[in-house]
């Protein structure tokens, strides 16, 4: 469920002094400045301003589906982290635009998380969505996850690319046209391998 990023490259961000703790402060290889911040817990507004930021493609590369809003159920659940077995890094602009989201879910008190992430339209391109997924892969190894698994559209080919930097890959064709990635996190090499009829 990684949202497509059109020309995605790897964020090569110059880490600055955190504004407050938890959140960091980073410069974009474009000169954007950005805010990356765990997502308070209920915070049901940033949620709904994300999901106003994306587009019908970005929409469908997330959830993949062509979705058109939230329910409140949907947005209320998306909001209930715990910081440990469902946690969410937000990228906020200095205007306080929220540019995107990263989550994990661990699954069934495994060791193992679904991930995904999704950037706004107007963000996209300039390695944003490589920076959430670095930052939320380092707080899942911290909670101890071990594997990230996602699920993706066979179409979106940015997400091969975006999910090897995490760690070793394999694919998986699951549903006509949907590809499940498992990444290790135990390896912090970008090297990736890929089995099972990638596509």
């Amino acid at each position: 469920m990684i949202t497509q990023i059109p020309n995605a490259a790897a964020a090569t961000a110059d880490s600055v002094d955190a504004a407050r703790p938890g959140e960091d402060r980073v410069v974009l290889r474009d000169g954007s400045a950005i805010m990356i911040r765990p997502l308070i817990t209920g915070d049901v507004a940033t949620i709904t301003a994300w999901f106003q930021g994306l587009g019908p493609r970005a929409r469908r590369a997330r959830f993949l589906s062509g979705v058109t809003k939230l329910d409140d159920r949907t947005r209320a659940q998306l909001a209930q982290v715990d910081h440990r077995d469902h946690e969410a890094v937000v990228a906020v602009t200095a205007d306080g635009t929220v540019a995107g989201i990263a989550r994990y879910i661990r699954l069934q008190h495994s060791a193992a998380a679904e991930v995904a992430v999704a950037v706004v339209d107007n963000w996209g391109g300039r390695g944003l969505a490589s920076l959430l997924l670095q930052q939320i892969a380092t707080r899942a190894r911290t909670a101890g996850i071990r594997t990230f698994t996602a699920l993706h559209l066979a179409s979106n080919v940015a997400v091969p690319r975006l999910l090897s930097r995490l760690g070793p890959m394999t694919t998986t064709p699951r549903d006509t046209g949907i590809i499940e990635a498992r990444i290790s996190l135990e390896s912090t090499r970008g090297a990736s391998s890929s089995q099972g009829g990638t596509r």
